[in-house]
């Protein structure tokens, strides 16, 4: 073979193995940076929505998986609603919908205080504090570990 046609068929080679693995990165979901950048928006979103101007929301560390196992990533978006002299903590699934990162699912019920999240096998961890007998508003001292796993569009409690 000669010199031209064996890099020829090389960069052929290449390409080809580079378009079976570039649709399947692509596929995975954003990295962490711009997975922040979308949660940003996402939260901004809700702040332009709100009609109370003491109400402020903030979105906490985010963590990007695949929380159903189809190949795509969602990124999971703990944020805080912060009142004049209250908080209501929440966690909202981004998924991916055509070309953009679109709610797809989101707590309905009390966090308690959230302190960490995380994601082991498609199952949200949440790690909050409740407030105790004797605790005052501001600082929450009973651990609680709450489990949700993305269904249908929803998280469920999960065990």
């Amino acid at each position: 073979m000669k010199p031209e046609r064996s890099s020829l068929l090389r960069i052929i080679c290449l390409a080809a193995a580079l378009s079976l693995v570039l649709p399947a990165v692509q596929a995975a979901g954003p990295d962490q940076s711009q997975a922040q950048k979308i949660a940003d928006q996402y939260v901004a979103t809700r702040q332009a929505s709100n009609s109370n101007p003491q109400k402020e929301y903030e979105a906490g560390r985010i963590v990007v998986a695949d929380l159903d196992a189809d190949g795509q990533d969602e990124i999971v978006v703990p944020w805080t609603m912060l009142g004049p002299t209250y908080w209501h903590h929440g966690v909202t699934v981004l998924a991916r919908m055509g070309q953009r990162y679109q709610p797809a699912g989101e707590t309905q019920e009390p966090l308690g205080s959230v302190e960490d999240l995380q994601v082991r096998d498609g199952v949200i961890v949440l790690h909050t504090k409740w407030p105790g007998l004797n605790d005052p508003r501001c600082c929450p001292s009973v651990a609680k570990t709450l489990r949700y796993r993305w269904q249908s569009g929803r998280l469920a409690p999960a065990p």
